[in-house]
């Protein structure tokens, strides 16, 4: 294997420059470096600065609004939203697509297939392939105009190494299909990486000079966090997911993973959820749904403020917190009910008195707004504790909090205030390291040298027949008079199993029945160490390995596979026994 990537290495023209995409659930950026830039400084990596009209963010709004035709890019970020809004002010835009908060549709989707849709905000349906490509697309061409402006005469597609970032949890056939997006949208697959965000993250915070925070001021002492043998955690707090991985630092410096990556869907959005569900509940259903669909504007600059406000509310607020909302939903209350807001109040014991709605801006108890976060931080905690009391974790001492939602001081203090043995920081730009850590991967993707398998891996496949494990109404008897069993679950890999980059699992393979000059290998994920059979409960289908097994002669042959499970995606070859020459094999995940 060590031969076969030297070649590829060898045969592949020189990357000049890395470009990274990070689509995100709610936030989503572009960032690049030069190869000569990395090599003097890792961390000097350039970004794009987003304009949202009020203020500049390192990362715009994954919100897409696509013409009428159903085709075709009308804007991106926050223009689509402005852009969105000024067609429902006078009424126009009921014929275009708007989508907002749609990379979710991938998370722990086990039955995901290249024809899955996309609902809009008015139930309008698009194939997800063609605007996740939209997007894609979208952000290439915004770096590549940007990198332009930097290198005279601009690089040739073969100079540049793509990066795209997607959860650690997420399983082979999400990570395919962001595969197939990008190609659609422009990135030829072979100068194209897939990194792991809490990888990335990771990689970036190796670089940055992190000091010890106490009582919100930096003290002198520079913490060491990245000595060989020193263990850390990275949590990711993204939008949609919170993902979490646990790494070791190597005497080479490279980072070994020792605990599988794992999370939750208990990202940004969920407090976003929590507030529209607790709006909901004092104007009605009705009033929000009206709101919704007559006043886009109104209901985008709520989304806004309530982004704002969810990241500088601390656990230490006394006082109320006021936020601006559109006169627009309480007129439509009025409309609906014949009264005011504030008179619905007063009749609701829970919220008289904690909840005051004037006309532009609501007053609430702090208490109210406080507890629209303790779904995630009730969710996260939990979940770190457990991790932290697994003997594989041992002596992992610092905890690193990274990605937009971390930046919320009500999650970053509700880990450093539970865990307060260990060491809880929050690193310069933690919003940004996944992006700047993705382009770093794509410089030195061999400085994550082991991962551990989140599942356990095998072949749909005949067995022999063995009575202490197989019942023996399975049995069937091919012509060579052997007693098998189908649909067994040969496995590959252990859930829980270290991989190194290289690392190669091997499997010898009989053509079914001696038939054909092509077969099929059916691949399958467990959560259990021992599965049986592929149709148990906790099995599902991963994908499928086409192989030919006819040599150069035209003779047809048993061939082993070779699989490598150590990289951020699945790899593939078969050999044939006959002659020991490689031969095609194709590996989808999808149908």
């Amino acid at each position: 294997m060590a031969s076969a990537k030297s070649k590829r290495t060898k045969n592949e023209k020189k990357k000049l420059m890395v470009a990274a995409i990070d689509f995100g659930t709610t936030f989503s950026g572009w960032a690049f470096s030069f190869d000569h830039d990395y090599k003097s400084d890792p961390t000097k990596i350039s970004c794009k600065q987003w304009n949202s009209g009020k203020n500049i963010s390192l990362k715009a709004p994954t919100t897409v609004l696509i013409k009428p035709d159903g085709h075709t890019l009308e804007a991106f970020g926050y223009e689509a939203e402005d852009r969105y809004a000024e067609l429902a002010d006078v009424g126009e835009h009921k014929t275009y697509y708007f989508f907002q908060r749609f990379k979710m549709m991938l998370f722990d989707n086990k039955n995901l297939t290249r024809n899955e849709e996309l609902e809009d905000d008015k139930g309008k349906r698009l194939p997800a392939k063609r605007v996740f490509a939209m997007v894609i697309r979208y952000l290439k061409d915004d770096l590549l105009k940007e990198s332009e402006k930097k290198l005279a005469g601009g690089l040739k597609e073969e100079e540049i190494q793509w990066v795209l970032t997607v959860p650690a949890i997420w399983t082979p056939p999400a990570k395919q299909f962001m595969r197939e997006c990008a190609i659609e949208g422009g990135i030829q697959s072979q100068h194209l990486m897939i990194a792991l965000e809490p990888e990335a993250a990771s990689l970036y915070c190796k670089y940055l000079t992190i000091q010890k925070q106490k009582d919100g001021t930096a003290d002198s002492e520079v913490l060491s966090s990245f000595e060989p043998g020193a263990r850390y955690m990275v949590v990711d707090a993204g939008g949609g997911t919170i993902d979490i991985i646990v790494h070791e630092v190597c005497p080479d410096g490279t980072l070994e993973e020792i605990y599988q990556a794992n999370g939750g869907n208990w990202g940004g959005t969920m407090v976003d959820k929590a507030f529209q569900d607790f709006l909901t509940s004092i104007v009605g259903k009705d009033v929000m749904k009206r709101f919704q669909d007559d006043h886009k504007d109104d209901f985008l600059d709520l989304q806004r403020e309530f982004e704002v406000k969810k990241r500088s509310i601390k656990p230490d607020l006394s006082s109320k917190v006021k936020l601006k909302i559109p006169v627009s939903l309480s007129a439509i209350y009025i409309d609906l009910y014949s009264k005011s807001v504030m008179n619905g109040i007063e009749n609701d014991k829970e919220l008289n008195g904690k909840v005051t709605f004037m006309a532009d801006k609501v007053l609430f108890d702090c208490s109210l707004f406080k507890k629209l976060f303790s779904l995630t931080t009730d969710h996260l905690i939990e979940h770190l504790g457990k991790i932290l009391q697994e003997k594989a974790t041992a002596n992992t001492n610092t905890i690193l909090m990274v990605g937009g939602f971390s930046e919320s001081p009500m999650l970053f203090e509700a880990v450093k205030t539970t865990f307060k043995e260990k060491t809880v920081l929050l690193p310069e730009d933690a919003g940004l390291a996944v992006l700047k850590g993705a382009v770093i991967f794509g410089h030195a993707r061999k400085d994550i040298n082991t991962r551990i398998s989140q599942y356990t891996y095998g072949f749909k496949m005949y067995s022999i027949y063995e009575p202490m494990i197989h019942p023996e109404e399975k049995v069937i008897v091919l012509d060579d008079g052997i007693k098998r069993v189908r649909g067994c679950f040969t496995k590959l890999i252990d859930i829980g199993q270290k991989m190194s980059f290289n690392e190669i699992s091997r499997k010898s393979c009989a053509r079914p029945n001696n038939k054909g000059t092509s077969y099929g290998l059916k691949l399958f994920a467990s959560q259990r160490a021992n599965p049986v059979f592929v149709y148990e409960p906790d099995c599902f289908k991963i994908g499928e390995i086409v192989v030919d097994c006819i040599d150069d002669k035209g003779n047809v042959g048993n061939t082993t596979i070779q699989l490598m499970f150590g990289g951020t995606e699945f790899e593939v070859q078969a050999i044939l026994d006959s002659t020991g020459k490689k031969t095609t094999a194709t590996f989808s995940f999808l149908d």
